[in-house]
């Protein structure tokens, strides 16, 4: 019994302290080029709502299918005083060399910025045949993880709704 006291004690010390358990997740510091050279720092994504979208190399034609319906259908919702900022990437961490060809082929294309993480930095979470979508708010937190194995106009109409709610 008096051990049950102490544990309870405990939690009940820390809580009262701000500590929690579930710290919430904090938007991960990256500093990463696209496939034409172009760098982003996760850094510049602050004070913006920020949709992070990612691959494993063997997806990147799912990245950029689910990629550009969430950002083209997302700029026909977006008003002038709604922020965010969208970025999607690659994990090209162990990726065979073929990749690396396939990418520099299709460089001089016309297609979305899709930043390249060669480190594997932000692989945490990456699960191949799907694309992984984090949302942060503007303050850096994470308020929205989801798995996609397709993307429809409905599902983008509701990942709206996390920038208009103002988290």
């Amino acid at each position: 019994m008096k051990y049950k006291i102490g544990i309870v004690s405990v939690i009940l010390f820390l809580s009262a302290f701000g500590l929690s358990t579930e710290e919430k997740e904090k938007l991960p510091d990256f500093k990463l080029a696209d496939q034409k050279g172009k760098v982003f720092n996760s850094a510049s994504a602050k004070g913006n709502t920020y949709f992070l979208l990612g691959c494993g190399f063997k997806d990147v034609v799912l990245c950029r299918k689910h990629g550009r319906k969430i950002y083209w259908k997302m700029q026909t919702l977006l008003k002038d005083e709604d922020h965010a900022t969208f970025s999607a990437y690659l994990n090209l961490k162990n990726a065979p060399s073929a990749v690396y060809d396939y990418i520099l082929q299709e460089k001089e294309k016309d297609y979305e910025s899709i930043l390249l993480d060669k480190k594997g930095i932000l692989s945490n979470g990456l699960v191949e045949g799907r694309s992984f979508l984090r949302v942060y708010s503007p303050k850096g937190t994470l308020i929205h993880k989801e798995y996609f194995e397709s993307v429809d106009d409905a599902k983008v109409s509701e990942l709206y709704k996390l920038i208009r709610s103002g988290k």
